[in-house]
C-alpha cells in the first residue's frame, strides 16, 4: 500500500498527511467500506474514478474530483450515506475525506494538488 500527503498549491498548506492511494481494482472495490471513519488529515485517493456511491457507508465523506491536471474541478463536501455522487466527466480521479474538509481546508475548484511525500505501508489500515 502507499499513502501520500497533499499540498494546496494555492495556500501553501498540508490538506492531508495520509492519503491511501487505492490505485488497484481491490482498493478501490473495498474504498472505506466496513473502515472507521477519516480522522483529519486522513484520505483515500480512487485512481481512477469519476463517480462514487455511499451504499453500505455509515458516515458522510467530503469528496473531491480530481482532473488530468492535479486540479480540483469539483467537490461535494457533504455526500451523505445511501447517496450516489454525480458523474463528472472531466475527473481522472476522485480523493475522499472526512465530511467538511473542503471547507476545512480553505480548498476551492480549481486548486492544484501537490504530492509532498510517498510511503509505503507493509501493513493494511
Amino acid at each position: 500500500m502507499s499513502f501520500i500527503s497533499l499540498i494546496n498549491s494555492r495556500t501553501g498548506e498540508y490538506i492531508a498527511t495520509s492519503v491511501l492511494l487505492a490505485d488497484s481494482f481491490w482498493l478501490r472495490l473495498r474504498g472505506l467500506l466496513g473502515r472507521p471513519p477519516l480522522k483529519p488529515y486522513e484520505g483515500l485517493w480512487l485512481i481512477p474514478c469519476q463517480q462514487v456511491h455511499m451504499l453500505g457507508m455509515h458516515y458522510a465523506l467530503s469528496i473531491w474530483f480530481i482532473n488530468s491536471k492535479s486540479e480540483v474541478c469539483h467537490i461535494i463536501d457533504q455526500l451523505e450515506p445511501g447517496k450516489i455522487s454525480p458523474r463528472i466527466r472531466e475527473a481522472v480521479s476522485i480523493i475522499e475525506f472526512p465530511a467538511g474538509w473542503g471547507a476545512k481546508s480553505d480548498t476551492n475548484i480549481g486548486d492544484n494538488l501537490s504530492v509532498k511525500q510517498l510511503l509505503k505501508c507493509p501493513a493494511h489500515r
